[in-house]
């Protein structure tokens, strides 16, 4: 019995944890392309400047 609570008491522990770094890492990639969608677009503006 005691073994069955502490199992439930590592998930319930776990649950939040889990959710925090796949929200963490959701947000890195987010940032990570909006740094790569900035490169492209001011690539772009300068090609319009020189017409």
């Amino acid at each position: 019995m005691l073994e069955l609570l502490t199992g439930l008491a590592e998930a319930i522990l776990m649950v939040p944890v889990v959710m925090a770094i796949i929200l963490g890492l959701i947000y890195g990639l987010g940032e990570v392309f909006n740094v790569i969608s900035k490169v492209g677009h001011r690539n772009e503006h300068a090609a319009k400047e020189r017409r």
